[in-house]
């Protein structure tokens, strides 16, 4: 090679080699920050997605272990309601024998008895109250065995083939009083099932009789199942909470966005679609029971918000000791919409910096061509002014998606105070504001635990309205209610900031009073029903309530208390109502 081309050669060097490092640098900048924008948008769908994710395995597992827990104490409840209409039916007696014994003959009053307790009939006559005599002879019997009363049956066979009559003449002889399983097919049904029944008998200690009360089981759990999903209900019902429940027998209890297709088994529609997703639900669930790592089901639903079917992401769990399946899930192109804006926001701003390195990228090019005929340090000036601004575009970049991150955290802990709401929800009382029996139950445990620890007591008074049914029936339902919630209003400023007020179940209410002596609590409770009967209601005029006082010592356990502070408000309710009544003193 000449000199004249050498020369040549390395004037071109330049010219060819700075524009080509240049455009390079151009190039990898702008590329970085179109995989930037596609990253940052992912992320923002994925981190989306995970916290609903999240909130739906949290809300789906709590309706789980509330619906669980109530499930459980099914037969507990069934056990004090048999146990407590017999021991009220034998109250009545004692006290008809009582009254006339000097001035009726015995079989007089047997009459009378029986003709007092025969009104007693529950679940549309599915229980009622029998009175037998030690020879099986059958005394007072429901309408549709009247037939057999003042015959004995003492060799009755129930369908299992045992002697159930002999087997209660036995436990009544040798313990007074007791429980028993049986099983028998339902008045009034035609079918030949059996179900199982739980019954309550009781010495009367007189005539050589018993008497006695039951209920089947699936009757119970039937009113129980019932309650539970119209609570349940009516969490989603403003449709802020969409979740649904169905048993392993494929038929849908609960689906706010079907409700088209609750009560229907899915296994026996014609649509292969719905076997389908049945199938992977019930797949999942057995998984988890087996011990697999719990995922989401994915399959195709209507998604109401988009009037299509689209991909849903769904949760489901089995309730312990329960054929329930509960679940909830959401479309994924959900979350894409609700995104869309910020996505575009985005994508503006990124395409607006994108525009800013491609002029200046133009720009630089050209001047490379320029400096390249320039000394070296003049080159290196150049680049050491466009790395700067590529610095600068970068930390625009940082700044931006840790803007976009706290909108995202920001997101999250509203989800969590929806989470929040979801969990005060579930024990607070949807009518009155105040605790439910559930949270109360919980609370309970926890004093229980501290009276054993610290040997400190505390009391509870339990009332309900007198005669509240007939304001029901005379007014109506509504108006019942305003009385609950005008109730609650005026006598929750008798107390402390450490008491504890809840509605125990529709009329009745218990309040929980630590650190307070059974005195203490009795004077508690005549000023709430001082307070109750000189109030004017607004809608029903003046009401009043009976109450029961128990105090809790480190003897006690929780059943033993709640019953004692229950037969305390019996006490007030036989003694005329508008009292307080004490439990008496055991142990």
């Amino acid at each position: 090679m000449t000199e004249r081309n050498l020369i040549k050669l390395l004037a071109m060097g330049p010219l060819l080699f700075i524009p080509a490092i240049v455009a390079i640098i151009c190039f990898s900048v702008i590329t970085s920050e179109k995989n930037d924008l596609t990253e940052t948008l992912s992320r923002m769908e994925q981190d989306q997605t995970e916290t609903l994710k999240s909130n739906i395995r949290s809300k789906v597992d709590n309706i789980s272990d509330l619906v669980a827990y109530r499930k459980s104490v099914i037969k507990q409840e069934l056990h004090s309601r048999i146990q407590q209409r017999v021991e009220d039916a034998y109250q009545i007696a004692s006290r008809l024998r009582a009254r006339y014994a000097l001035t009726k003959s015995a079989q007089e009053i047997k009459e009378l008895i029986i003709e007092a307790l025969r009104p007693l009939v529950w679940n549309n006559g599915e229980s009622f109250i029998w009175i037998l005599d030690f020879e099986g002879v059958f005394y007072l019997a429901p309408e549709y065995l009247r037939h057999l009363e003042g015959q004995s049956i003492i060799d009755f066979r129930e369908a299992t083939g045992r002697e159930i009559i002999k087997e209660e003449i036995k436990l009544v002889q040798t313990e007074g009083e007791g429980f028993l399983w049986s099983t028998f097919t339902k008045p009034h049904e035609n079918s030949e099932q059996q179900y199982p029944q739980l019954a309550f008998i009781k010495k009367f200690g007189f005539y050589d009789w018993y008497l006695g009360s039951g209920e089947y089981l699936d009757t119970a759990t039937q009113k129980t199942d019932s309650r539970l999903l119209a609570a349940i209900d009516k969490l989603g019902s403003d449709g802020s909470d969409y979740f649904f429940i169905m048993n392993r027998q494929g038929t849908l209890l609960i689906n706010q966005s079907r409700p088209d297709i609750v009560g229907i088994n899915i296994t026996r529609v014609e649509s292969p679609e719905l076997k389908v997703i049945f199938n992977k639900i019930l797949d999942e669930v057995n998984n988890r029971e087996a011990g697999f790592t719990a995922r989401f089901v994915e399959y195709e639903w209507l998604n109401p918000a988009a009037n299509k079917y689209e991909l849903k992401k769904t949760y489901v769990t089995a309730v312990p000791g329960s054929d329930w399946i509960i679940g909830s899930g959401f479309h994924p192109a959900d979350v894409s919409r609700q995104l869309q804006p910020k996505k575009t926001q985005v994508a503006l701003l990124s395409g607006l910096k994108l525009d800013n390195l491609w002029k200046t990228a133009g720009w630089s090019f050209a001047f490379s061509v320029l400096i390249s005929f320039l000394l070296s340090l003049a080159i290196f000036k150049l680049l050491h002014r466009f790395r700067k601004k590529v610095l600068d575009k970068n930390t625009e970049l940082k700044q931006l998606n840790m803007q976009l991150e706290e909108k995202v955290l920001e997101r999250t802990l509203d989800l969590e105070v929806v989470n929040q709401e979801l969990h005060v929800l579930a024990k607070t009382d949807s009518l009155t504001g105040i605790h439910n029996r559930y949270s109360f139950m919980k609370i309970l445990e926890i004093e229980m635990k501290r009276v054993k620890r610290f040997k400190e007591g505390f009391s509870l008074i339990m009332f309900d309205i007198d005669f509240f049914k007939r304001v029901n029936d005379e007014y109506g339902h509504g108006v019942g209610d305003s009385v609950l919630i005008e109730l609650v209003t005026i006598i929750d400023e008798h107390f402390r900031e450490v008491d504890l007020f809840c509605r125990f179940g529709g009329e009745e209410f218990i309040v929980l009073l630590p650190n307070s002596s059974l005195k203490m609590a009795g004077e508690m409770a005549e000023r709430l029903r001082l307070t109750v009967a000189e109030h004017v209601f607004a809608s029903v005029g003046r009401v009043t309530i009976s109450l029961g006082v128990a105090e809790c010592r480190v003897d006690r356990d929780i059943d033993e208390l709640l019953k004692s502070v229950d037969i305390a408000l019996y006490k007030a309710k036989d003694a005329g109502r508008n009292r307080v009544c004490f439990a008496d003193i055991e142990k």
